[in-house]
C-alpha cells in the first residue's frame, strides 16, 4: 500500500469515527434505510436473490452466502434509485463541509 493510500485510509477512518461519535452516521443511516424501504428497494433485492438462488438450483450449482453476496452486491447498488443516491451524497457533503470549515 502506498503512503498516499495510507493517508486516504486514515482520513476516511477519522471521518467515519466523527460521523459515528456525532450521531450523524446513525441519522443518515436510518434515513437511507427508510428511503430504500419506501422505494421498494429491499423487495427488489429480495427478488434478485431469489432469482439467483433459483437459477443456481436449476443448474445444480451450490452457492454459499459469500458467493450470493458477491453476486448481489453490484446489482443491489445499481438499483438504488438515483434520487436516493444524490440525496444521501448531498447530506454527506453538507456534513463534511461543516466539519472541514
Amino acid at each position: 500500500m502506498t503512503q498516499h493510500q495510507e493517508e486516504l485510509d486514515a482520513i476516511k477512518s477519522q471521518i467515519q469515527e466523527h460521523l459515528i461519535s456525532s450521531g450523524n452516521y446513525d441519522l443518515i443511516s436510518k434515513q437511507l434505510k427508510l428511503q430504500l424501504y419506501e422505494s421498494g428497494w429491499f423487495d427488489k433485492v429480495s427478488q434478485v436473490a431469489n432469482w439467483e438462488l433459483k437459477e443456481r438450483s436449476e443448474n445444480d450449482q451450490n452457492i454459499n452466502f459469500e458467493q450470493l453476496f458477491s453476486s448481489l452486491k453490484p446489482k443491489a447498488e445499481e438499483i438504488v434509485p438515483q434520487e436516493i443516491k444524490e440525496e444521501t451524497l448531498q447530506k454527506l457533503k453538507v456534513y463534511l463541509d461543516d466539519v472541514i470549515q
